[in-house]
């Protein structure tokens, strides 16, 4: 693991240690998103060649998000293309301030290419581009929300 900017750490398996960030955040990944140019054939091709199930939301702009349950890993969105986006998986890291979380990401170069949103009943999310034009997804829970 290379550290990106003094004093920033995180869990590195190969050499076992962990430590938090300097803006006091364990980060986690919450889920993994497909942000597609065409969803419903994208959610259509895990269904069918690995068997996921997908709760589709209109309001969030037909937004899938799989439903069946896992025993370990992460959840699994499938989502249009924002403006200006190209397809990605994108892994959203889940952080205690989100506000804080896209300010240290822009300071350190990043462009927000999403801002944050409310998702109802969960939390907030954005999306930046980190140097190197790498997708990073920030999604901070609403306090209390389901498996939160």
């Amino acid at each position: 693991m290379v550290l990106s900017s003094p004093g920033v750490f995180c869990w590195c398996p190969t050499l076992g240690w962990e430590a938090t960030m300097t803006h006091h955040e364990t980060v986690t990944t919450d889920h993994v998103e497909y942000a597609s140019k065409d969803p419903a054939a994208t959610r259509k091709f895990l269904e069918k060649a690995l068997g996921f199930h997908f709760d589709v939301t209109e309001a969030m702009g037909g937004y899938g998000m799989r439903n069946d349950k896992v025993a370990r890993g992460s959840g699994t969105g499938v989502r249009p293309l924002q403006p200006g986006e190209s397809p990605a998986t994108i892994a959203y890291l889940t952080v205690s301030d989100i506000e804080a979380s896209l300010k240290a990401a822009q300071k350190e170069g990043a462009r927000v290419i999403a801002p944050k949103m409310e998702i109802p009943d969960m939390g907030w999310s954005a999306v930046v581009h980190a140097p190197g034009d790498v997708p990073i997804g920030l999604f901070q829970p609403k306090p209390g929300a389901p498996g939160m």
